[in-house]
């Protein structure tokens, strides 16, 4: 069992160094495998698969009819790897999802979906993009806050209402600054939560600590690309789940411009969807890892 551990981890830090223009990952390559309680685990198979089935249908008639991709997420449950990745290939969008990371004892259901959100955000986040087709990890953070769990969880009122109780009183100033109804407010709060989770999960791995009132005030002199650290990616989360800007998944905004999607015009493009420094004080992509252009 451990050599095949060993080798999912292995085929992963691959798949990371020789394709980056084919893989997008949510984590670097890391040893968290070692570590998998497959007996003790709060996640169960069939709350991992209840996950994927509800991005799967919200997803699939999306990338279908608007880009004529398949989406496909392989359920990867057995395998210990502490990670997730995306791919293209031709006629097909796919996201892997592990079993050792939905075991992982900072995940929580909602952390584990944002997981997922991620991923999906590299093949629709837009602009930055770390490919011709990827966004970076910075942009697939804020899609998973901004875009993609308010559309996956805005109907589920009942369980959005659940966050009202457990978030605490800062982060849910942050929510009731911006959003007004009761509905927005408890969205918001479930976004939160779920963000804070995998700010647990990067802590775990890299050793530092992620706060909602510590944001990471340092500022990037390019836009970087890779794994931020966890706190500027727990910012990311927070900006995301604060932009009032609504995002439309049908555009993958800057892609159209090919080899100019990490222009100027792509930034203009992506400011219709998301909240940029220029225009907005509430929800833009934290300067820990995002250059402004304009």
């Amino acid at each position: 069992m451990l050599g095949k551990m060993s080798w999912s981890a292995l085929l992963l830090t691959s798949a990371i160094s020789f394709g980056s223009s084919a893989y997008a990952t949510f984590l670097p390559p890391n040893n968290l495998y070692l570590q998998d309680n497959k007996r003790d685990a709060k996640m169960t198979q069939a709350t991992f698969n209840e996950v994927i089935d509800e991005a799967i249908a919200y997803y699939q008639p999306l990338m279908s009819s608007k880009f004529g991709s398949d989406f496909v997420v392989n359920r990867r449950w057995s395998d210990s790897t502490v990670n997730a990745y995306a791919t293209q290939t031709l006629g097909s969008w796919e996201v892997n999802m592990f079993g050792g990371l939905a075991r992982r004892p900072e995940t929580t259901r909602d952390g584990f979906a944002l997981v997922l959100c991620h991923e999906i955000g590299h093949h629709l986040g837009g602009y930055p993009f770390v490919s011709d087709w990827a966004s970076n990890e910075g942009q697939a953070d804020y899609f998973a806050t901004l875009s993609c769990a308010h559309d996956l969880w805005k109907n589920q009122t009942a369980k959005n209402a659940l966050s009202r109780d457990l978030i605490d009183a800062y982060p849910k100033s942050l929510c009731d600054d911006v959003w007004k109804t009761e509905p927005e407010q408890n969205l918001c709060y479930r976004t939160l939560l779920g963000g804070k989770s995998l700010a647990a999960l990067l802590s775990a791995l890299s050793g530092t600590e992620a706060d909602w009132q510590t944001p990471d005030t340092s500022v990037v002199d390019q836009t970087f690309d890779a794994h931020p650290e966890g706190q500027c990616r727990l910012d990311t989360y927070i900006a995301g789940a604060l932009c009032a800007q609504k995002f439309d998944a049908t555009v993958i905004p800057g892609k159209s411009l090919g080899s100019r999607n990490n222009s100027t015009a792509a930034e203009r493009v992506s400011g219709k969807y998301t909240c940029l420094q220029t225009s907005f004080t509430t929800g833009p992509r934290p300067l820990c890892w995002f250059k402004p252009l304009l």
